[in-house]
């Protein structure tokens, strides 16, 4: 009997409790802006989407195709942008080190590690013969998460060592 009855009474306090904290709410003022703030408030939104600096029909083929793979494969469409590697295959070199990171990334989704990793390599060398180090260390970190231990990592190791390292 007792249990029921305090059972009751704290069922009751919980709801007066609640409503009160409704009476209760607060009003603050806003905060004042800063000067980053101001800035980025004059700054369009981020989520607009961005329009290509370059019209693609103004580019070779072998760049146009390879410029549609990598958007299928960033918007996760990798049917099209098996598509659209097929198609860049006509058009461009089999050396382009494009060309090869575009195939060993399609071929590391399709976990065919093994000739990603062949792909990335192509790519690292092709890279670096252009002295392209961005794309190199792009190619040379598919390879490491490959094959960290490869002996062709090795080799492509001294390009991306710090001097602290």
């Amino acid at each position: 009997m007792f249990k029921r009855l305090f059972s009751l009474l704290l069922l009751a306090l919980s709801f007066s409790c609640a409503s009160k904290q409704e009476n209760l709410k607060v009003n603050y003022p806003p905060v004042p802006q800063t000067e980053l703030d101001r800035k980025i408030g004059n700054l369009p939104s981020q989520e607009l989407p961005i329009t290509s600096p370059v019209n693609p029909k103004t580019l070779d083929l072998c760049t146009r195709y390879l410029l549609f793979t990598d958007q299928y494969i960033t918007a996760s469409d990798y049917p099209d942008a098996k598509d659209n590697l097929k198609k860049a295959s006509k058009y461009c070199s089999p050396s382009d080190p494009r060309f090869n990171y575009l195939k060993a990334v399609l071929l590391d989704i399709e976990e065919k590690r093994k000739e990603a990793f062949n792909y990335y390599y192509k790519a690292a060398k092709g890279y670096l013969k252009e002295n392209n180090y961005e794309g190199a260390f792009k190619s040379y970190s598919g390879m490491v998460s490959i094959e960290p231990n490869s002996p062709k990592v090795k080799e492509l190791q001294k390009y991306f060592r710090d001097q602290d390292y």
